[in-house]
């Protein structure tokens, strides 16, 4: 059992398509003394499961959960859905730069770029998970309102390249079409400018987030 910030942690619930990385992800579950929930899919509808998790359950899970028709979203959209219901969870991932939509990374502040995570940095996780579900943010996560100017378009790609004046005015953010509202993805071309809810404190371009996008 764990406590975190007032709450008593029972289970981990374990979600990745791969029974193999399920049972290392078990390893260390065990190891933290907690009790191990695998899921063994497949997953159809995310509001049933999420409302599946009890409330001294937490939740680990893989980016990678299409493979296998073990569900129908990845752990991003699965992530954000059980942040935004008030439901801690970490995301690992072994891909360096994951395609990890940035409207959802606002949603996962368990990040973890590690296949197996060690207890330590997976506590952590789950810690930094639960005070921003309280309020509380870390200086690299903390959500501001701020000025996002489009750099370039690239519509083979479909995707665009913006710069984020407040954090690094020369450096070239990716942001791909589908992480846009449709709205505002109609209005994207070069020198456009919008303003965005962006963690300018963010340490790494992998890790900044755009949501509430707004035309300037």
């Amino acid at each position: 059992m764990l406590t975190i910030h007032d709450r008593r942690i029972e289970r981990a619930v374990i979600v990745d398509d791969e029974e193999g990385a399920r049972d290392a992800f078990e390893y260390v579950i065990e190891d933290m003394a907690l009790q191990p929930r695998q899921v063994t899919g497949p997953l159809d509808d995310m509001s049933k499961f999420v409302s599946s998790i009890e409330s001294d359950e937490v939740v680990l899970c893989d980016y990678h959960l299409k493979k296998h028709s073990y569900a129908k979203w990845d752990g991003d959209r699965l992530m954000a859905r059980c942040f935004e219901e008030g439901v801690p969870g970490v995301l690992c991932t072994a891909i360096a730069e994951a395609p990890i939509r940035r409207d959802f990374l606002r949603y996962i502040p368990g990040l973890l770029r590690t296949p197996i995570p060690e207890p330590t940095e997976l506590r952590q996780a789950w810690e930094r998970c639960v005070r921003e579900l309280d309020g509380q943010f870390e200086s690299t996560r903390r959500p501001w309102r701020t000025l996002v100017r489009v750099v370039d378009v690239d519509p083979d790609h479909g995707c665009f390249y913006a710069a984020v004046p407040a954090w690094d005015a020369h450096r070239r953010i990716r942001i791909d079409n589908d992480n846009l509202p449709p709205e505002i993805r109609e209005l994207v071309e070069p020198d456009r400018r919008f303003h965005a809810i962006v963690n300018t404190g963010a340490a790494s371009h992998l890790d900044l987030f755009f949501d509430e996008w707004e035309p300037q």
